[in-house]
């Protein structure tokens, strides 16, 4: 499955449960919006440098934590949360505000990949039984299903911001490439957002977001919604096209 399939059953699906689950509406419109945009060549993705996560810095100096916080707050709705996350690389930016973008994209990855992990190993407690348990079930595994299909394209996303904070290509091609990313961390982001309604959702047997392992699941999707946010907003804000 390539990119353009991946936007394709993501529409197909938020057409079926956008009646029943509203706050799906926006990410059905701006994944409906990639689906116009995309073609099946391949862009120049080919060519972009390998993806990595952000390596520690030395200690920060008073001028790179002052660069990171003025960006922060400039650019984030959540700038503490925004400037506590990245400090550690704060060295790492010299003065470029699509440094600090990259950094944040590679770091809400990594925190998606890392709720995946979790959610995959997560089980209902022994006090959940019957149809309250098999809803659980359904639950976890609805979500995996969402978070997989999700970070299948998280390296070819954060390559395709390290192509736009190299500078290079095309207007038409960074244009594309920013509009991409954009998408893909808006759907990576409804993920969470998705997971943590099916959970709240009325009618469900039993109680499932006050289980033990809702309140986990719950808990772990705001976290990755928060980081996915604040990438979502410094990809948007910071990188030009």
């Amino acid at each position: 499955m390539d990119l353009g399939q991946f936007v394709s059953t993501k529409v197909v699906s938020s057409i079926f449960t956008m009646a029943s689950s509203p706050s799906l509406a926006l990410s059905f419109l701006v994944l409906l919006v990639l689906a116009t945009f995309t073609t099946t060549t391949v862009l120049a993705t080919n060519n972009l440098p390998p993806s990595s996560a952000p390596a520690l810095s030395p200690a920060s100096s008073a001028a790179a934590k002052e660069f990171l916080r003025a960006t922060c707050t400039s650019k984030s709705e959540l700038p503490e949360l925004c400037f506590d996350i990245l400090l550690p690389y704060a060295s790492s930016f010299n003065g470029s505000q699509g440094k600090v973008a990259r950094a944040s994209a590679a770091i809400a990855i990594e925190r998606h990949r890392g709720l995946l992990d979790e959610l995959r190993g997560l089980k209902p407690g022994p006090g959940d039984v019957g149809a309250e348990r098999r809803m659980l079930v359904m639950l976890l595994s609805d979500c995996v299903r969402d978070f997989d299909a999700t970070y299948m394209f998280a390296d070819e996303t954060l390559a395709r911001i390290d192509f736009l904070v190299s500078g290079r290509g095309s207007e038409e091609q960074r244009a594309s490439d920013k509009l991409r990313a954009n998408v893909w961390l808006t759907s990576a982001m409804d993920s969470g957002v998705s997971c943590t309604d099916w959970f709240n959702e009325e009618g469900s047997h039993g109680r499932p977001a006050s289980s033990p392992v809702g309140k986990k699941v719950i808990a772990g999707c705001a976290t990755a919604t928060q980081y996915m946010s604040i990438a979502l907003e410094l990809l948007v804000n910071c990188i030009t096209t």
